[in-house]
């Protein structure tokens, strides 16, 4: 493994310890009131959070410009809508000047009007063109029949002051709404778009029809000592698995094994989506992790699940406490 990689993954490893008040050296309780401070939490997540970006771009050459799009609270209080109609597009392109420094995906007016359409706003119209339906007309979405160049009738939507401020308000939710894409790997897992920006508790409600598994792990790569803690979620229901003294350097190996345990409690078919902070290799040929991810697929195939993978980049430290929350739960 590239020695950067190892120095970043030990310099995350002390931060996630030093965020959760652990002295990394011995293991004990930090007293200390400096990392109490919530401002100094916050740093140190912050801080967790890039590393884990950036070992994941490293480990997977990953372009900046395949990260989802992410707009910020300052960011959209930047947004101001003008006092005449615009176009769509027009729209979209001022969101994208205020969100160029983020590096990630550019917002299309195509995805604001998706979003608009699934929340009842915008309808498919007799001239294969988006039309505002009467919620659409309540907001300020305007509709007008215009005659392309080739001759044909399709609906011109224009954007009011009303309609660009209800825009603006709910970018958030637009920045969360995406569709799900089907990957092409022979096992007919299916790989879930995680919005950049969405927290973990979001977008397992968003899934709560499905049966949920994810795991966290740790370890001491040189002791090559390791624990996990699984989680799966199902129908209201909860059960976590927690095992130490896992003799690996591995920390994704750690994951894994937690991945494992839980999906083979599941009784009867079901659709799982294992969501994990990191690529752990279910859409990797030569992954290092290969075996061990088609040892778990073989499991919910047997099983009769249908199988979805979802990874929040940037996330671990968030999903770390969301599944440490249920360890008080059992």
């Amino acid at each position: 493994m590239n020695d950067e990689i190892v120095k970043m993954k030990r310099a995350k490893m002390y931060v996630d310890y030093l965020i959760s008040g652990v002295d990394p050296i011995d293991n004990e309780n930090i007293d200390s009131e400096t990392f109490q401070n919530q401002r100094v939490i916050a740093c140190f997540k912050y801080i967790s959070e890039v590393l884990e970006r950036d070992i994941y771009n490293m480990e997977n050459k990953t372009s900046r410009s395949h990260i989802e799009f992410f707009i910020s609270d300052e960011q959209i209080r930047e947004l101001k809508p003008t006092s005449f109609s615009r176009k769509i597009s027009d729209i979209a392109d001022d969101i994208n000047k205020v969100t160029a420094t983020n590096g990630t995906k550019k917002m299309s007016g195509a995805r604001i009007n998706d979003w608009l359409e699934d929340q009842g706003y915008l309808c498919k119209s007799d001239l294969k063109s988006r039309m505002a339906t009467d919620a659409g007309k309540s907001i300020g979405i305007i509709s007008e029949r215009a005659q392309r160049a080739t001759g044909e009738e399709y609906y011109a939507n224009r954007y009011t002051t009303e309609a660009q401020e209800f825009i603006i308000q709910h970018l958030k939710e637009i920045a969360v709404f995406r569709k799900e894409k089907t990957s092409a790997d022979e096992n007919n897992i299916t790989l879930l778009d995680y919005p950049h920006g969405c927290s973990v508790k979001y977008f397992i409600e968003q899934h709560s029809d499905k049966c949920i598994i994810t795991s966290i792990g740790s370890c001491d790569a040189f002791a090559e000592n390791g624990s996990y803690i699984s989680l799966l979620l199902y129908k209201g229901k909860s059960k976590v698995l927690n095992k130490t003294g896992i003799k690996t350097s591995s920390a994704n190996k750690c994951i894994l094994a937690g991945i494992y345990d839980a999906v083979s409690m599941i009784k009867s078919p079901t659709d799982v989506i294992i969501l994990t902070s990191t690529p752990l290799g279910f859409q990797t040929h030569k992954s290092v992790n290969r075996d061990l991810c088609e040892d778990i697929v073989e499991v919910l195939i047997k099983k009769g699940c249908s199988i979805s993978t979802a990874v929040c980049n940037g996330k671990a430290s968030e999903l770390n406490a969301y599944v440490k929350s249920f360890l008080n739960q059992v």
